[in-house]
């Protein structure tokens, strides 16, 4: 987990959280599809382990990937981090993200990125989004989360707002066509910053590609996912696949389009997650598609889609004895 960033692991189980153990799932099904650009167990995966580990365990498992690392810049718990490592192969980098990723970065080696922070949006997350892009190859996948809770500013007043944005992503000023109305929504939020990192990797990649003479090999990026999603705090994962020109042609093999989640605009797939007992869970799915068969007075139509169009991520937790 990067530092600067509260230390949450000892606040919250990150491996029990609904609407997150949903989101991992789907971004398992996205990295297997690119499979087309080279094997998945070829990768590398670079993300926040914090203690849980609990991305390392499902990519390792369901993506069979052997080289993985995990950033942490909280040194005083070296051992803990360490003691709870599920595997051997897991490789801890000590320090601050920004410190660490020039170290990473670097590299042929197709990777899958997932820098997964938990606290409000800070300039260095741009930072860290510019590191990786300068030496991204190509097939690999820069993915981010963060809290987009809105920030503070007073009814009305739309010079605060201006200044609160600028202050998020540490610009001289934001687009001027940017439309403030409505900003106590996470969700506008979400999309602004979403777009400042990828106008940040846009950037690096304007002027990396100056530098390169093969026109095959310069770099081009989509964005591929959006997510937003509150288990407490309101937080959003952007991923953006790289690719050259010589690549190019993998992408239509990948079928990235057919996951129903997919998103490459700004409006996001929000990840809504109904609290529903086991019985409950079982008797949706029993008349699923059928709203004919919902009885009204215990479920409401909204909970019934929510769990019909994400039943194969949907969590199954249960208390067992482990000692």
């Amino acid at each position: 987990m990067s530092a600067k960033m509260s230390n949450s692991g000892r606040k919250i189980n990150y491996s029990v959280r609904p609407a997150k153990n949903v989101e991992r799932k789907m971004m398992r099904d996205f990295f297997l599809r690119l499979s087309h650009f080279g094997r998945i167990e070829d990768y590398r995966y670079i993300g926040f382990g914090s203690k849980y580990f609990s991305d390392f365990i499902i990519f390792h498992r369901h993506l069979n990937i052997s080289e993985m690392i995990s950033i942490e810049a909280d040194t005083n718990n070296r051992d803990r981090y360490e003691f709870n490592k599920p595997y051997s192969n897991i490789r801890m980098e000590w320090g601050h993200s920004s410190e660490v990723l020039p170290k990473l970065a670097q590299s042929a080696k197709k990777t899958i990125y997932w820098l997964d922070y938990d606290g409000a949006f800070e300039p260095f997350m741009l930072q860290d989004a510019a590191i990786v892009a300068e030496g991204i190859s190509s097939g690999s996948v820069f993915s981010v989360s963060f809290n987009c809770q809105p920030p503070e500013f007073a009814d009305g007043d739309m010079d605060g707002l201006k200044d609160a944005l600028i202050k998020q992503v540490n610009k001289k000023n934001i687009p001027a066509n940017l439309d403030l109305r409505g900003w106590k929504s996470s969700r506008n939020n979400a999309v602004f910053l979403k777009n400042c990192i990828r106008d940040e990797i846009g950037a690096i990649l304007k002027d990396r590609n100056l530098s390169e003479e093969n026109s095959a090999l310069k770099m081009k990026f989509e964005q591929r996912l959006f997510f937003t999603y509150a288990d407490g705090a309101p937080m959003a994962t952007v991923a953006f696949l790289f690719f050259n020109e010589e690549d190019e042609k993998y992408i239509g093999n990948c079928r990235l389009d057919d996951l129903y989640f997919s998103k490459n605009g700004d409006d996001p797939f929000d990840i809504t997650m109904p609290n529903l007992t086991i019985k409950e869970i079982r008797h949706l799915m029993e008349i699923r598609p059928d709203h004919s068969k919902l009885n009204e007075k215990i479920f409401t139509h909204k909970d019934a889609e929510s769990l019909w169009q994400n039943y194969r991520y949907f969590p199954g937790f249960s208390e067992i004895e482990a000692f």
